[in-house]
């Protein structure tokens, strides 16, 4: 123990902070993205000249490097101003990751992280103080400390709010935010910047909102294998010479791309696999440690996921999950409720409505499991929900079969059953 206290380790990794996807990294550094780094530079350059940068919404799919280049090109615009004498920045709140998904806790987290940039104390209350209190102390601190400020709102569409709100607790966020100048709250120059891997959020603004809130839209499209390898190349130097096997970022790449291109969870992968030679005490890097970073990394995270949920949430989504298993990924609503009836009857459980049934499995799409839209026509049931899973079918399933109630569940005879239903 002392020898690793005393950090007399061998490691492969010369700058770690290289392959830890949070790291706001230089634009040299990211690949493939020159078009939207463009948009957004000309958008910031506005903070230079004195005037307001016009709101922008960056969506396209997880781990295309939307938030990744939003930082590089706001931290580059923070030195440029620094040298000009304007006090400007930028704080970025991730409301996925917030424990509350509710207005006041938003501008809470907003405050809390305009403070940490403003250098000063955030000494307001999570709880006991009232939303438009938290909004006051936030536009004082915001008007105190800075000359510009952009807010990167990521993920605003998991900020739903209370169950039976009029409208999402992000149409309000963002009303509030897009009217706070106008309403003479701030004389700073206010901006925001709204990333989501879900665009369609906007169908559920408040019409007070959509007037009032009107972004530049930038677009960003999955990556392929090899821009993914480029991506990776470009952060080698976080290992030591030598310490990466032939291949080993081929394969980081391959299953990046086999996980719609998501270059966050493949640079996340070479890190694992870097920690895994680590504490196996290799000196190198190996496509065996690849394989063995993704076998973990699937499994945690699915387990993350649906380990907790309750067993009719696991028999909607075990249901979807069979059928996607038979359909190349897809889950028609009609055949994986009638899949569902049938595990139900044969666990002795109630069965719940077709509506519950698809909110059950719509709950795993807001982890990132699936994905669901709707289409019209077959299956004999007019408009319906086709689910598409994002995470590996089998690793579903085999963290579902985990849970000892649905261990009994006779997966290949079902199989058949699905392929039947899927033809009628």
């Amino acid at each position: 123990m002392d020898s690793i206290l005393d950090g007399d380790v061998q490691t492969v990794f010369e700058n770690k902070d290289l392959v830890d996807s949070s790291t706001i990294v230089d634009q040299d550094r990211i690949y493939g993205r020159d078009e939207q780094l463009a948009a957004e530079a000309r958008a910031f350059r506005d903070t230079l000249d004195g005037e307001r940068p016009p709101d922008l919404l960056l969506y396209g799919p997880s781990g295309t490097g939307k938030t990744l280049t939003v930082k590089a090109v706001a931290n580059k615009v923070k030195e440029r101003a620094q040298e000009s004498g304007i006090e400007f920045d930028f704080v970025a709140v991730n409301f996925k990751t917030m424990e509350s998904h509710t207005l006041d806790r938003a501008v809470w987290k907003l405050g809390h992280q305009t403070a940490r940039k403003a250098g000063v104390v955030w000494d307001v209350p999570r709880s006991g103080v009232s939303t438009d209190m938290k909004y006051t102390r936030l536009y004082e601190i915001v008007d105190d400390h800075f000359d510009s400020l952009v807010f990167i709102l990521d993920e605003i569409d998991a900020l739903t709010g209370s169950t039976g709100a009029d409208e999402p607790a992000y149409s309000r966020l963002l009303y509030s935010l897009s009217r706070v100048m106008s309403e003479q709250h701030v004389d700073t120059q206010l901006s925001t910047v709204v990333v989501t891997n879900y665009p369609k959020f906007r169908e559920n603004l408040d019409s007070r909102t959509d007037s009032s809130y009107n972004p530049n839209g930038i677009h960003f499209s999955d990556y392929d294998a090899n821009e993914l390898i480029e991506i990776l190349e470009r952060r080698r130097d976080a290992f030591k010479d030598d310490a990466l096997e032939d291949g080993v970022i081929e394969i980081v790449a391959a299953y990046g791309a086999q996980n719609e291109g998501d270059a966050r969870r493949a640079i996340d992968l070479l890190r694992d696999a870097g920690e895994i030679a680590n504490r196996a005490g290799d000196p190198v890097v190996t496509q065996d440690h690849v394989r063995s970073a993704n076998d973990s990394v699937v499994k945690n995270r699915v387990l993350e996921i649906v380990g907790g949920m309750s067993v009719q949430k696991k028999l909607s989504l075990y249901a979807a999950a069979l059928v996607a298993k038979e359909n190349e990924g897809a889950a028609p609503s009609p055949v994986v409720y009638d899949i569902y009836k049938i595990l139900c009857e044969g666990s002795d459980m109630e069965i719940y409505t077709q509506e519950t049934v698809n909110s059950h499995i719509n709950k795993a799409g807001t982890y990132g499991v699936l994905e669901s839209e709707r289409v019209s026509g077959g299956f004999k049931s007019g408009v319906h929900l086709v689910f598409k899973f994002t995470e590996p079918v089998g690793a579903v399933l085999d963290t579902l079969s985990a849970d000892e109630r649905l261990q009994e569940i006779p997966a290949k005879e079902l199989g058949e059953v699905v392929k039947r239903r899927l033809r009628d």
